[in-house]
């Protein structure tokens, strides 16, 4: 018998499937290549800019505040409101005044003009009729005449108070009226004044409202432009991600060549073993000793 046993060696050694090995190995160096391409930004605009009917319509608004369009109409409604609020007593007699000068120069004047004018002919008509019936002698004819002149005197001044009566009523009544003729035009002044200012403002308006229009159109062609962008650059991404998504679910396939190295035990070893089987066939039944 020998005293020692003999080695067993046994070696144990995992390999990945050619065809996976490929498959990721074409993964690897497509990630390795788009990880190398450089950061590429965006050249293009971003933003629309105003587009030239909002330049006109912010024209327009800078003008009217520039101008004061509808203030000086303003002003002028306010001056005459205030006007009107002061109005007294003494104001009223000015005004009564002021619309009587010119009844008393068209109206008054002229009718006494006219009188005298009518009174000078029917004297002279008189003297002449009387000159030729000699109706009366000369006592009589100036009694006549006197009597004649004081009728003619008598009509002049009741016309004349008839005149200034009439004239006064009318310009008292038209004074009276003043006031209230001058609010209702300081308020239509003052409203001129806003419509020129709301006609400014809504000319400006429909001039926006075309160039937000067209200046959205212009943000969605370059929105449209941008994303074409990110799309293109980002393609290479999406192309490894594809290639990865074919990686998903393939199996762990292995190919395993495995070896052991064990010691000799030798003769007591090779005894030992000898009476373990023994041991073991004589517990079955299968061994009397």
């Amino acid at each position: 018998m020998s005293k020692g046993g003999q080695t067993a060696t046994t070696t144990q050694q995992n390999t990945l499937d050619p065809f996976i090995k490929e498959a990721l190995s074409r993964n690897i160096n497509a990630a390795t290549q788009v990880a190398s391409l450089p950061y590429q930004p965006y050249s293009g605009p971003r933003v629309a800019g105003f587009r030239p009917a909002e330049q006109q319509a912010f024209d327009i608004t800078q003008q009217a505040v520039t101008n004061r369009v509808g203030a000086s109409e303003l002003a002028q409604a306010t001056q005459v409101a205030q006007q009107a609020a002061m109005f007294n007593p003494q104001q009223f007699q000015q005004n009564v005044q002021g619309f009587m000068n010119p009844y008393q120069s068209q109206v008054v004047d002229a009718t006494m003009a006219r009188l005298a004018q009518a009174r000078a002919e029917r004297d002279a008509a008189t003297k002449a009729q009387l000159a030729a019936s000699r109706a009366f002698g000369n006592e009589r004819r100036g009694v006549y005449e006197a009597q004649l002149a004081g009728e003619q005197e008598r009509n002049t001044a009741e016309t004349l108070a008839n005149l200034y009566s009439q004239g006064y009523g009318q310009a008292a009544q038209m004074a009276q009226a003043l006031p209230g003729q001058q609010l209702a035009g300081a308020a239509a002044l003052a409203g001129y004044g806003n419509q020129a200012l709301q006609q400014e403002q809504a000319r400006a308006a429909m001039l926006s409202g075309i160039g937000t229009t067209q200046r959205g159109m212009a943000q969605q062609n370059l929105d449209l432009a941008y994303q074409d962008f990110l799309a293109q650059r980002g393609y290479p991404i999406e192309q490894l991600k594809i290639l990865q998504s074919g990686l998903t679910g393939l199996p762990n396939v292995q190919s395993t060549t495995a070896s052991t190295t064990t010691p000799g035990g030798g003769f007591l070893g090779t005894a030992s073993d000898v009476a373990g089987v023994l041991g073991g066939l004589q517990n079955l039944g299968l061994l009397k000793l």
